[in-house]
């Protein structure tokens, strides 16, 4: 019975999956005109709290794939101010990291890091036991890796979930205020120096 039910989860998210991707595609074929950054960033700084609250669900769901943040982080300083981001960013990591936490087992996470990072668990394991929040922060801060790997691996292993979203928190916060800040700077000045 509960393999039966998370056959049909599963098949549920591929399908759910499977419709936005084709919707979105569609949009993108058909309304082409919706997906030019003017468009975007004149839609966003009109709407910036309906707009932060898509990247926030957006950032949020981002647990569930295993993709790291920074793609979405980056598409956020091209269309929002930095502190507002920041501040929904720092809220994301929040949720998706507690999601990944409670939910690690019922969505087969254990068996797809094992798989796929048998290595790296191992590793982390055996660091976990001597520094749990510098660990846990560290990779938290590490720029092209799922920190919800980290996630996983402090559910299984049992270590506090306030410990384990401090730690995290630590590090996403860290690297998404360089990736934030710096890239609207920049941003701005490379504006600058082609408008004047």
């Amino acid at each position: 019975m509960e393999k039966e039910k998370l056959e049909h989860l599963n098949f549920f998210g591929l399908y759910t999956w499977l419709g936005l991707v084709t919707v979105c595609l569609s949009l993108y074929f058909f309304r082409p005109d919706l997906f030019e950054p003017q468009f975007i960033r004149q839609f966003f700084s009109e709407n910036l709290v309906s707009g932060l609250f898509i990247y926030f669900v957006i950032s949020t769901l981002r647990g569930f794939t295993l993709i790291p943040s920074t793609p979405i982080v980056l598409a956020g300083v091209l269309v929002f101010p930095p502190l507002p981001l920041w501040l929904v960013n720092q809220l994301a990591v929040y949720t998706s990291s507690a999601i990944v936490y409670y939910m690690a087992r019922h969505l087969r996470f254990d068996r797809y890091f094992h798989a796929h990072y048998p290595k790296q668990v191992a590793q982390l394991s055996g660091l976990l036991k001597k520094a749990e929040l510098t660990v846990i922060s560290t990779w938290g801060f590490l720029p092209f890796v799922p920190s919800d790997m980290i996630v996983y691996v402090c559910s299984v292993l049992r270590v506090s979930v306030w410990k384990t979203l401090f730690g995290i928190s630590i590090g996403e916060g860290v690297i998404c205020a360089i990736y934030i800040f710096g890239g609207a700077y920049s941003l701005n000045a490379i504006l600058q120096y082609f408008a004047g």
